[in-house]
């Protein structure tokens, strides 16, 4: 039996043997292999193909994009991943891109594919270029039927809001499927964050009556007649925004609806302050997909009502 794989005998509750591969000391040779194993099949896609190196200190590989290589320090038990886009051979100028923990002594496969697998996401980051897509072939979210959202026979959703703000504002459809193309599906939070609110904000504060008129009268139908989610995205990510400014609000008073005007009041009264929420507003967690964002301030509000 070699120092560096060891058969261990696990007897489960079934008390049914299983055979399990763990490593013991486990050889720099050995992690560097397993590490390549994994590795590869992930960065080939990038272009990138392992080379052989008189360098036994490090893994390396190399593309058209540049070139990297992986090393153990022992003195910390540290992997290091490290790139460079020039070759210039020796003289090779590597920027350090992660540092993972990996105490070799104890290390294993399943150590080895997860430092594998950690490698290829800072390399993906790094590396990988997305084709751009053609907006044109984008097709704008479709909104719900007025008149069956007016019958309650269905409400207004996040692509019907979107669908309305793009046929209001028309140079912000470029906006919103670009929205569509980055993550697959509409984001209301993210694109109104990133565009639409600050367009808001602007009609409220310099646009002309029957602008804030047409402005408010798309939120309002919406809202009335809207999911909640929508009615979060209105009241907290857009109008949230006004955070309680005396003119603005004004503005706002003299075109929402009842129905409308009295949450927005609440959650301003919210937005206006500096607390967990409006930080936590501010630095939403990241994206992940198909998973609705935590409607934070709304939340709150309910919990006061």
């Amino acid at each position: 039996m070699t120092n560096a794989l060891q058969d261990v005998i696990i007897l489960n509750r079934n008390s049914k043997y299983v055979k399990k591969q763990e490593f013991s000391n486990m050889e720099l040779i050995e992690a560097y292999r397993l590490i390549d194993k994994y590795l590869e099949p992930q960065v080939e896609p990038l272009g990138f193909s392992k080379v052989k190196s008189e360098d036994d200190a490090a893994s390396y590989f190399k593309g058209e994009k540049g070139l990297f290589r992986f090393k153990y320090e022992k003195e910390n038990n540290t992997l290091l991943l490290e790139c460079a886009y020039d070759d210039k051979g020796a003289s090779t100028e590597y920027e350090t891109i992660s540092k993972s923990l990996f105490n070799l002594a104890d290390a294993d496969e399943r150590d080895c594919r997860s430092a594998s697998n950690e490698f290829a996401y800072e390399l993906e980051q790094l590396f990988k270029t997305n084709k751009k897509k053609d907006l044109n072939k984008i097709k704008m979210p479709k909104a719900v039927s007025r008149s069956k959202a007016k019958n309650g026979v269905i409400s207004y959703d996040v692509d019907s809001l979107a669908n309305r703000f793009g046929t209001l504002y028309p140079e912000y459809k470029d906006a919103i499927k670009q929205n569509i193309s980055d993550y697959g599906e509409f984001l209301p939070e993210t694109f109104f964050q990133e565009v639409g609110t600050a367009k808001v904000i602007d009609v409220i504060k310099n646009g002309s009556e029957q602008e804030r008129k047409k402005l408010f009268k798309m939120l309002g139908d919406v809202y009335e007649d809207g999911t909640n989610e929508v009615q979060d995205v209105i009241g907290v990510t857009i109008l949230g925004e006004m955070k309680n400014d005396p003119e603005m609000m004004a503005v706002a008073d003299k075109y929402m609806t009842e129905y409308m005007a009295g949450p927005v009041h609440e959650i301003n009264k919210i937005t206006a302050k500096n607390n967990r929420l409006t930080k936590k507003l501010a630095n939403p967690p990241a994206y992940k997909p198909k998973k609705k964002s935590a409607n934070i301030l709304q939340n709150a509000l309910n919990q006061q009502q």
